[in-house]
């Protein structure tokens, strides 16, 4: 005799079957509510991205230089506009623009595009990297800051100075974390979405600036 299962339309769970309990009604007043209420791990961390406005790079999508304009791109994980963006395969991006300086981004309805500078066309997109490309290839490569991740600064005098954080918006957070005996600290602007706006107590000192 063939089962019928009830798959239920939001989430896809099977519904129990039932019929010797009497409390049929409720069993399937909860199951509608499971269905209509429960979250996968995978949706929970796409609305913190979206909601905190956490867009960039979480893995991989390293940058290689190319014989061409195409540069070469590892497989990865990013998130923009609030979404995952977690292909099977390593994608391949489009020719970068010869003879420049350029910022590839992805954006997660129209994809790869490239940027003159270092902020996104549409808020959310994510930032992948720097690529400078002479007339018929790319010759050097810089990868985006991860979304959690560590910018290295060195100083050669002290006072304010101005480092890329290369995370494609302005940061939520910042922490410094000191590598040598001295103090950094930032300027009353602090940062936007290209640059870190700080101080330095002494020439020579080195620091890893946490950002996200």
């Amino acid at each position: 005799m063939a089962v019928t299962r009830t798959v239920l339309p939001r989430k896809g769970l099977i519904q129990s079957q039932h019929g010797l309990t009497g409390y049929e009604a409720d069993q399937d007043a909860n199951w509608l509510l499971l269905d209509s209420r429960v979250a996968f791990a995978s949706e929970l961390s796409l609305a913190q991205a979206g909601d905190l406005g956490i867009n960039g790079v979480a893995s991989g999508l390293g940058l290689a230089t190319a014989s061409g304009l195409v540069p070469g791109l590892t497989n990865g994980i990013l998130y923009a506009q609030g979404s995952r963006f977690a292909p099977a395969a390593a994608p391949v991006p489009p020719a970068a623009p010869p003879n420049a300086i350029s910022y590839l981004f992805y954006n997660s309805t129209n994809g790869f595009y490239y940027q003159p500078g270092a902020v996104g066309a549409t808020p959310g997109d994510a930032l992948i990297g720097q690529v400078v490309a002479s007339g018929s290839a790319v010759t050097a490569v810089t990868p985006a800051t991860k979304v959690y991740g560590m910018v290295s600064i060195a100083v050669s005098a002290p006072g304010n100075f101005t480092a890329p954080h290369m995370l494609g918006r302005p940061p939520l957070g910042v922490i410094i974390q000191m590598t040598a005996a001295g103090a950094m600290w930032f300027q009353p602007s602090m940062f936007d979405g290209i640059n870190l706006y700080m101080v330095s107590s002494a020439p020579g000192l080195t620091a890893k600036v946490q950002v996200w």
